[in-house]
């Protein structure tokens, strides 16, 4: 057993201390706080199980979620929330200072305006406990499900809705997916805006009996449901291509920034909606004046591209998911908008197709997680493309790829936006512009 101070926070939201000469991880710790632990030795650092706090940091609150320890997901529900924004703002200063020795304070942390029920959409698995369906969630990084009767950071209609469909699976008496049959529930996917809901059950090669239908559509709210065959045994996305519509609408329609957008269950949108909104206005409001054509990569179902609709001459959207880019072109339509398009390619492909036949004068960027493509990365220093967005979900991605782009390019600004309270993530805006030829 030892006695380690606690330095600073980690990025998965633990606390990092010292022993050694090599840093020690601990979960549950925060900063300046004084802990017993047990080191064990991984090579190049250390992981530790907090036995005891001997002194508190005067951030640490009690924890609304009775689930806290046993779940992980949200690392920080045990911070008040103001410290909370300073630990983001840290996480990314100190990720942009490491990848590309950006050195520059950010502006604070934006914060969120909902800090629980703020998440618009579950995904769950389902199980069987004590002879009735239940959901979990992964404790991260394992194969471990925790049983959660209610999750405080779920939408409370999205959560409603989902232990709704659950009575109305176990009044049925339905089973858990098994792996050696194919059969089963495997996995319940609820999303739900103002009200309207739509689920997709993901099952085993079955089908859903028509008396279950019939009583989940009796669900107050609940405007689709749909069914989605996976067998794999370890998929990579639960999501299948090809649903089955099993009731309602094809879509539900949302209200952002005074545009209406229309989502298909497969489509991907912010799953804090109220955040997306503050960001997607504030990119728009970077984009020069007089702009004449506008892209947008990884437009996903082109929400930015809206926003950008009536700030720029031209947009294009570049998206390589069909059903996705297919909702886009709906979006645009439904709201009026002519000078919007959409391409279903490959970005860094696209871009430089466009780029060889049209000059760009903005290029706003939303990629996963893993950061921008090395293709997309050479196009852009051998174009000249004036100014560039970047919308980022990963600190260190984001570090890495402007230490490539800061070769043309200087960053005017890195706005760090609180997109999933109680959590470690941020999300973050870099405003660059082209300084080289």
């Amino acid at each position: 057993m030892v006695r380690l101070e606690i330095k600073k926070t980690g990025i998965n939201g633990e606390g990092i201390a010292f022993y050694r000469r090599k840093p020690v991880f601990i979960e549950g710790c925060l900063k300046d706080e004084i802990v017993e632990c047990e080191p064990e030795d991984q090579g190049s650092f250390y992981r530790a199980k907090l036995k005891k706090i001997l002194k508190k940091s005067p951030h640490r609150i009690r924890s609304e979620c009775p689930f806290e320890h046993l779940c992980g997901a949200c690392a920080l529900m045990c911070v008040d929330y103001e410290e909370q924004l300073n630990i983001k703002k840290e996480l990314l200063e100190g990720a942009l200072y490491k990848y590309a020795g950006y050195s520059r304070k950010i502006e604070g942390t934006i914060s969120s305006p909902e800090v629980l029920h703020y998440r618009n959409k579950c995904n769950l698995p389902v199980f069987e406990h004590d002879g009735r369906l239940v959901n979990a969630l992964y404790r991260p990084g394992t194969n471990h499900p925790v049983l959660i009767d209610d999750c405080l950071i779920h939408d409370e209609g999205v959560e409603k809705i989902r232990k709704q469909i659950l009575r109305v699976m176990n009044d049925h008496h339905l089973q858990a997916y098994r792996h050696k049959e194919k059969s089963g529930i495997r996995q319940l996917i609820v999303r739900g805006i103002n009200e309207e809901y739509q689920a997709v059950i993901i099952t085993g090669k079955d089908n859903i009996p028509e008396e279950v239908i019939d009583d989940l559509k009796k669900i107050e709210g609940l405007c689709s449901i749909f069914q989605g065959i996976n067998t794999k045994k370890n998929p990579v996305n639960m999501m299948p291509e090809k649903l089955k519509k099993l009731y309602g609408k094809d879509r539900i329609a949302m209200k952002i920034g005074g545009y209406e957008l229309f989502l298909s269950p497969q489509a991907f949108f912010q799953l804090n909606h109220l955040q997306a909104e503050r960001i997607y206005q504030d990119v728009n409001s970077l984009v020069p004046e007089n702009c004449g054509k506008a892209v947008e990569a990884y437009c996903g179902i082109g929400a930015i591209s809206l926003f950008l609709g009536n700030k720029a001459k031209e947009v294009w959207g570049i998206e390589l998911e069909e059903k996705a880019v297919n909702d886009a072109k709906e979006n645009a339509k439904q709201n009026g908008f002519d000078n919007l398009h959409f391409i279903c390619d490959d970005a860094p492909e696209a871009l430089r197709k466009i780029t060889k036949k049209e000059k760009i004068d903005v290029l706003v960027v939303d990629p996963p997680r893993t950061g921008l493509d090395e293709r997309l990365l050479e196009t852009l220093l051998k174009t000249r493309i004036g100014t560039v967005i970047y919308i980022s979900c990963n600190p260190a991605t984001l570090g890495k790829d402007l230490a490539v782009l800061m070769k043309k390019y200087s960053v005017e600004l890195v706005r760090a936006y609180d997109m999933f309270p109680q959590t470690a993530h941020v999300e973050s805006v870099a405003l660059l512009k082209r300084s080289r030829s």
